[in-house]
């Protein structure tokens, strides 16, 4: 049962290992050149959306010598989420990418990659419909993941956890020894999963103002794209730390922030928005980061590598002042082949997380 809660929070993450497709075999499979447009902007839709999603009462004035003026509604999702500045959070709209091809692609994915034949069987068990109940899905660090959506008919006792409230609208349902994950849900229109009861505590402390308000490590005005959210350089480094630890040491001394946004309409178009406290340094990351980009492609040229070369010639970094900004492009055929082998799985009969034959050697390259 602890497999399937996490499974729960899994399937509904949807596209947010989007960059790590381009890891499948760089042959290329189609002539056909990339068209992208990178999501640089919020456009009309996206600001129309956010503001529908301001629902939540402004946080209460602490300082009676404020001068009274309007203060914005609030967007339950982003304040649910955790406020430190060390925190990377990244949110997936999923009804936006499950209608596109590399949405789909991936939601195929992570079904050859679980032990159900469709989501019917998490619809039946818990009583949410993945692809008609969810809106969006937020992965914080903490971690804490946090889904949006409608959720009158979910049955989460079914988990046959400890059912407890916390606040006005919190219910938790975990596990006795704190054996985690923490399920908890807040009204009927969000879902918490924490790997703590604390984790799901404080987001709902956060979402009826019982601690005090601090900006969210979103801002709404950010929100924009079909996925998007920060990164710490810390979270970032901690991935590279293995395969890559002088670009990790660099990123934690230059680094402060990546604010990212991805559109997955077609292509998967990435912008990575790169700060740091001192412009100098950051400048001189940007410039190394092009740099590599640049010698990467004429050697994908020189190798043959087609698909890698198309890929880096899509990439950009763009100097800003003290801050730089980062394109990538991932072409839908690439993703496609690197999702065939998902689906290649799932025909073997393979279980789920199972290697196909070959695939160690097509990671080694």
């Amino acid at each position: 049962m602890r497999h399937r809660a996490w499974l729960l929070a899994a399937v509904v993450l949807l596209g947010l290992a989007a960059w790590l497709m381009s890891r499948g075999d760089s042959k290329a499979t189609s002539p056909k050149k990339a068209r992208v447009e990178f999501p640089r902007h919020p456009q009309l839709p996206d600001m129309e959306r956010n503001a529908r999603r301001q629902t939540l009462p402004p946080p209460p004035q602490t300082d009676p010598r404020a001068e009274r003026q309007p203060r914005p509604r609030r967007d339950p999702l982003l304040t649910a989420l955790p406020t430190g500045r060390a925190t990377s959070a990244v949110v997936v709209e999923a009804s936006a990418i499950k209608e596109s091809q590399a949405g789909k692609l991936w939601l195929d994915c992570m079904l050859a990659n679980s032990d159900m034949d469709s989501f019917d069987e998490l619809k039946d068990e818990f009583g949410i419909d993945v692809l008609e109940d969810i809106d969006r899905v937020a992965a914080a660090s903490g971690p804490l993941v946090v889904v949006s959506g409608q959720f009158p008919s979910a049955r989460l006792d079914s988990l046959r956890r400890n059912r407890r409230a916390h606040g006005a609208r919190g219910t938790l349902f975990e596990e006795e020894e704190g054996r985690s994950p923490v399920i908890g849900l807040w009204g009927d229109g969000l879902l918490l999963i924490g790997q703590d009861a604390q984790a799901v505590e404080a987001a709902i402390d956060r979402l009826e103002d019982k601690v005090a308000p601090a900006p969210p490590v979103i801002p709404e005005w950010a929100s924009y794209g079909d996925a998007y959210g920060v990164l710490s350089a810390e979270d970032i480094a901690d991935v590279l730390e293995g395969s890559e630890p002088e670009i990790a040491e660099r990123l934690r001394d230059a680094v402060g922030q990546v604010e990212l946004h991805i559109d997955a309409s077609e292509d998967v178009a990435i912008v990575a928005d790169v700060t740091g406290p001192v412009a100098a340094d950051v400048d001189d990351l940007g410039k190394t980061l092009g740099t590599a980009i640049s010698l990467g492609r004429l050697k994908a040229q020189a190798d043959g590598e087609e698909q890698l070369a198309e890929l880096l010639d899509l990439a950009r970094v763009s100097p800003r002042e003290g801050r730089f900004s980062m394109d990538l492009a991932l072409p839908l055929p690439m993703i496609e082949k690197a999702m065939g082998r998902c689906r290649e799985r799932r025909r073997n009969g393979q279980a789920p997380g199972e290697r196909a034959p070959g695939d160690e050697a097509g990671e080694a390259r």
